[in-house]
């Protein structure tokens, strides 16, 4: 019998990610119950702007490692770290996460999709949900650049677009079966899903082309931003990825 989440009768997350996690575990089981939040903006498992792993702790016995690089709290297991590409997996390996925990959810509002390619380099969860930038295009494979140094400013510069997403899910052997519209993208590992059932990327388009950020603050930060999907068809030239976002991030983003 599959061990799955209870029924969610009130959200503990921001928006019905609750409700997708159980109804997805309903499907897929689950095997260790261990889940990793990072970017978790509260010290409360039950503050700040809502949490994806707090019902699956509080309500569902589980274990969660969270993370963020402002907020601590050893009593819920939240500890500070400034996460990166460098230092995610040896975070992961110092907090003991299984190398296939059931649940990962990423929100950083910057790196988001660096994070997620870097921890599935070594990483293999059930699920995993990603926030993303929902201002671009279904066709447009635009991210923030891989730089510890930029953060977000509160506008629409941050994260990354569905399909850049979607492209390291692809790779990676996960695909995107869910959304909660202009915050999270849900991907499920393909050995534990129907693959026939999983959507075509143009079956997402209505969750694109959202405009819930106000327009850079600052528009020269239209350059910082890369198309990933040059970046995997040049061998990760970033300064031509760079090239290849800029009208994208200035139509979109100012």
């Amino acid at each position: 019998m599959k061990n799955t989440p209870s029924l969610v009768t009130s959200s503990l997350s921001q928006g019905n990610q609750d409700i997708i996690i159980s109804n997805i575990f309903k499907k897929i089981g689950t095997t260790n119950k261990f889940c990793v939040e990072f970017g978790f903006n509260s010290t409360d498992l039950e503050g700040g702007t809502g949490s994806n792993t707090a019902n699956l702790i509080i309500n569902n016995g589980w274990n969660g490692l969270l993370l963020d690089g402002d907020s601590e709290n050893l009593d819920i297991n939240l500890h500070r770290h400034h996460l990166t590409t460098g230092n995610i997996c040896k975070i992961f390996k110092q907090y003991r996460v299984p190398i296939a925990p059931d649940y990962i959810s990423i929100d950083v509002d910057s790196t988001d999709l660096w994070l997620y390619r870097a921890t599935l380099e070594k990483y293999q969860p059930r699920l995993v949900s990603v926030e993303y930038n929902a201002n671009f295009s279904i066709d447009e494979a635009i991210t923030f650049p891989n730089d510890a140094r930029e953060e977000w400013q509160g506008d629409k510069g941050y994260g990354a677009s569905l399909k850049a997403l979607k492209l390291v899910g692809d790779k990676f052997g996960y695909s995107l079966i869910a959304i909660e519209k202009c915050l999270d993208l849900f991907f499920v590992r393909n050995d534990l899903w129907d693959m026939d059932s999983v959507p075509s990327l143009e079956h997402w388009g209505k969750y694109c082309l959202l405009t819930p950020h106000k327009p850079l603050r600052n528009p020269e930060r239209v350059n910082i931003f890369m198309d990933y999907e040059v970046y995997m068809k040049t061998n990760g030239d970033i300064e031509e990825s760079k090239r290849g976002a800029r009208n994208i991030a200035e139509l979109r983003l100012t």
